[in-house]
């Protein structure tokens, strides 16, 4: 797995939040957690994966103060020489990384597909399913009503 990258101030993580968005959608009634790629980035990755046997082994970073959650979700398309990172604030995302934690599944998609069809998912199992049961315990653990502060 490649190197993961490290963040030292607010600051850093704002600067580094993916920008093109995540989302739920259903998928045969389950919510499947999709994160959104420009329409380049998307024709790109699977342009580099078309007919290949692909393993993509994806890790879960995640950076908490007691206040705000971050995840750093890398994917690491193995023998193609394709590593992606995506940082998102989890404090909002709940219900995205409870599908994550519950069916062990995340998709790339590319931004205005939604409600199109799915057939532009980029299905990706995760290696192990206890990381995002994992990481769902710690953004539970220490996410936090900002009003109450």
């Amino acid at each position: 797995m490649s190197k993961k990258r490290t963040f030292n101030t607010l600051p850093d993580f704002l600067q580094n939040l993916h920008k093109e968005g995540a989302t739920l959608i259903d998928f045969n009634g389950n919510k499947v957690p999709c994160i959104c790629v420009n329409s380049k980035r998307y024709d790109d990755i699977m342009s580099s994966v078309y007919s290949k046997k692909l393993a993509v082994n994806t890790l879960l970073n995640v950076f908490y103060d007691g206040y705000d959650v971050f995840v750093d979700v890398q994917m690491e398309f193995l023998d193609i020489d394709i590593v992606e990172y995506y940082l998102l604030h989890a404090n909002d995302m709940l219900e995205f990384f409870e599908a994550l934690a519950s069916t062990g599944l995340i998709s790339i998609i590319p931004n205005g597909s939604l409600g199109k069809s799915n057939s532009e998912l980029f299905m990706i199992q995760l290696p192990k399913k206890e990381a995002a049961e994992n990481a769902l315990q710690i953004i539970k653990a220490n996410t936090h009503d900002k009003d109450k502060y």
